[in-house]
């Protein structure tokens, strides 16, 4: 990818060489800008791009759908290709993979013809016929429209929402409602059969009857299966729609919040929220809707028992009020207790994490002993409020279990004396037991309510806490509107101050500098001085400073955040590796990397020399976290994966500083090829490798302190000056290593 792309052509996109260029996104950046949406071909590389080859059309309508657009993927003839009127443009897929535009339609013309085309080259767009289109095209289409509702991605996390991504299925639940209806007449066939067996075949004793019972309860029996069957399918589809959406959506506002919540909540915090979405999943498509549909029975079964048995029904109706209500009474006592058994899981989990994370720390330092203390007391706080929760959910299942069974046997004993003292054949003793039967069906779904109490609690506390990490403000990206200037590497602080959340101080207090373009520049200072709130800054990792950030005269905060960090190479002192091969961690940042595109930045790098004597080369697989490659060969990895951006601004922070004397040797020797037609920014401690520096910025205490090269900082700047003789102690003067302490800047 060069540095800057090429200019737009008449129709506001980007013309890119057609044999690397991915037409499938092409055709939607250019659908897209047609309805007044301006994508990042960047952007859409690394987000939907899994190498050279083009994407499928799911892919396309995913983007689509992700940035506001509603598309459909179908299959058309010529003709029906004439009448879509207002759709156009239109992407059509040909037989080898790639995209062509359909412009425009012509059913009046003879012959009839469509304007197609590419999305890439930029070409004059070429007319086709029926016969013309037919040798290239085999009928696939995807339509688009702009959406007119809210986005989903755009949408709190509540109970509202996901009761929206539900009744988004309710095609698929109305044919369960459906099935479960047909399964509830079926509910009846058990207490009918004793009902007429005890009350007409034994009674009458009518053969033919017993007979034809018989072939019908055969016929129940495999529709029942049948039904059954279809339900049972019918809810894991739907099911299964419903967690890819929500699992899609909470990942998406993960990943999309600010830096500053994964800075300020524990890993294990965060990890712990995320996880609960599948304790809301589970409820939403497990329990809770089993009872629902279990409770439909009520609609079929409720009329029966009016017929065989009024007063008995109120009874039965009675009772199951008495055990509603000691759910309802307990719900607030269960919610207290889950709250504590959250608090104490998320205190577990996030010493957990943290203790894997720092594994080899606590060893070289011999912590095991305390740590366990640790975990003890988390342990332990976590098992006393599973138990107390444990006993207070016990509770109500107590009160509930005896009322439970007063249905069944009140009813039968109830019934009995209403046999006894009543007129003679007015209850029947068929009738009573098929009561009884229907009695305990009904009951069932409020049984299966007080079961629910503390899945209902577990839930509320779980939405509670995904709700409080996916319902943060998401990070601001312009990635539909920002500006996308081409970067040639000038930069500019004007009086910028920024303070991070809760600090009382100031990062950066009025700091401002310009760095022309393509020069290298140093900055150094001591810790804490603000080098890296720079490039933290000029990342547009935080927006909510003062001051002007301008890049080639634009004001960062205009910006298409998305765009900016595409033309950033960034590499930190500690970089992360991805579990994959070594050539997927160098591509991470450009899917459609070529292979010579990766060599050629490893060997930039420096790590080709390391590379090529894995047993694998390109291809060694890498652990998470690269554990099994030094901590200069994964230095180096980072440093490629960098360079094969081709970025306008390359960042190192302290890129050089887990290297050995070696590497940081070769490094250093590539710096001036890697340094080529781009501006560089080398934060470093090891003064030695920013002497050849353009310039050299010195911070102290979140100000510049003196900007200038390595000889005049050496001769006007205290704070350079002591730095750089306590590093090369054979060059210090006669009493230059007696200096205690530089003054900061006046104030």
């Amino acid at each position: 990818m060069s540095q800057a792309e090429q200019a737009p052509d008449s129709e506001g996109i980007s013309p890119v060489d057609p044999t690397v260029s991915h037409t499938m996104l092409e055709a939607l950046r250019f659908i897209a800008r047609h309805h007044g949406l301006h994508l990042s071909r960047e952007q859409l590389l690394r987000s939907h791009a899994t190498g050279p080859e083009e994407v499928r059309p799911s892919i396309v309508v995913a983007a689509a759908e992700h940035h506001g657009l509603k598309c459909r993927v179908t299959r058309m003839r010529f003709e029906q290709l004439l009448r879509i009127g207002r759709a156009v443009p239109a992407l059509l897929r040909l037989r080898d993979g790639t995209a062509r535009v359909l412009l425009s339609v012509s059913p009046a013309t003879q012959p009839p013809l469509v304007v197609l085309r590419h999305p890439a080259d930029g070409a004059t767009p070429a007319p086709f016929d029926a016969i013309g289109l037919a040798e290239i095209w085999d009928g696939e289409v995807i339509l688009f429209k702009t959406q007119n509702a809210t986005s989903n991605l755009n949408e709190n996390f509540s109970a509202s929402w996901l009761l929206r991504q539900v009744m988004m299925e309710k095609r698929i639940f109305r044919d369960v409602g459906i099935a479960a209806l047909i399964l509830s007449f079926f509910a009846l066939v058990p207490p009918l059969l004793y009902f007429i067996v005890l009350d007409r075949v034994l009674v009458h004793q009518r053969m033919s009857t017993l007979f034809v019972l018989a072939v019908g309860i055969f016929f129940v029996v495999i529709f029942d299966a049948i039904f059954g069957y279809l339900r049972r399918w019918l809810v894991a589809e739907g099911a299964a729609r419903i967690d890819a959406r929500i699992s899609t959506y909470v990942f998406e506002k993960l990943i999309g919040l600010p830096i500053e919540v994964f800075e300020q909540q524990p890993t294990g915090m965060i990890a712990h929220k995320v996880s609960e979405i599948s304790r809301i999943r589970n409820f939403m498509t497990g329990q809770l809707f089993t009872v629902c549909l279990d409770s439909i029975t009520l609609v079929v079964i409720l009329p029966a028992m009016f017929y065989l048995h009024a007063p008995l029904t109120f009874f039965v109706l009675g009772v199951s009020a008495v055990m509603f209500a000691c759910v309802l009474i307990y719900m607030p006592i269960v919610g207290h207790a889950y709250g504590r058994v959250v608090r104490a899981e998320q205190r577990r989990g996030s010493f957990l994490v943290e203790t894997i994370h720092g594994m080899r720390t606590i060893k070289s330092l011999a912590l095991e002993g305390g740590k366990r203390q640790e975990w003890d007391q988390c342990s332990s706080e976590a098992v006393r409020a599973h138990r107390d929760m444990g006993f207070i959910s016990n509770q109500p299942q107590t009160i509930l279990q005896p009322l439970e069974k007063l249905i069944y046997s009140g009813t039968l004993l109830l019934g009995c004396y209403l046999a006894l003292t009543a007129e003679s054949g007015s209850v029947l003793i068929g009738g009573l037991i098929a009561f009884v039967m229907l009695a305990s069906r009904a009951t069932q779904p409020i049984v299966q309510i007080a079961g629910l109490l503390q899945q209902v609690q577990e839930m509320r506390g779980a939405m509670s806490l995904v709700a409080s990490l996916v319902n943060i403000p998401a990070e601001d990206t312009r990635s539909t509107h920002g500006l996308r200037p081409r970067f040639q590497g000038g930069i500019t602080f004007d009086e910028v101050r920024f303070r991070y959340s809760g600090a009382s101080t100031y990062a950066l207090d009025k700091v401002s500098f310009e760095i022309a373009p393509g020069s290298v520049v140093g900055i150094m200072g001591r810790s804490g001085s603000g080098k890296t709130t720079i490039t933290r800054l000029l990342q547009g990792l935080h927006q909510d400073y003062d001051g002007l950030i301008k890049l080639e005269g634009n004001d960062l905060k205009q910006m298409d955040i998305h765009h900016l960090r595409a033309n950033l190479g960034v590499v930190l002192q500690d970089n992360f590796l991805f579990s994959g091969t070594i050539r997927q961690n160098i591509a991470a940042a450009k899917p459609d990397a070529t292979f010579d595109e990766v060599i050629a930045a490893a060997r930039l790098a420096g790590a080709e020399e390391f590379i090529e004597r894995q047993p694998a080369g390109y291809d060694t697989f890498l652990s998470e976290g690269a554990a099994n490659l030094s901590g200069g060969q994964r230095q180096r990895l980072a440093i490629a994966r960098a360079l094969l951006v081709d970025p306008s601004i390359l960042i190192l922070d302290e890129a050089t500083s887990a290297l050995d004397p070696d590497s940081e040797a070769i490094v250093n020797n590539n710096l001036r090829h890697i340094a080529a037609g781009r501006t560089m920014l080398i934060i470093s401690h090891r003064l030695a490798s920013l002497v050849d520096c353009d310039q050299i910025i010195v911070m102290e205490r979140g100000r510049v302190y003196d900007i200038g090269t390595h000889e005049e900082l050496l001769e006007r700047c205290s704070i350079y000056r002591h730095l750089w003789f306590q590093q090369n102690r054979h060059q210090s003067p006669t009493g230059a290593n007696n200096e205690r302490s530089i003054a900061g800047p006046a104030s």
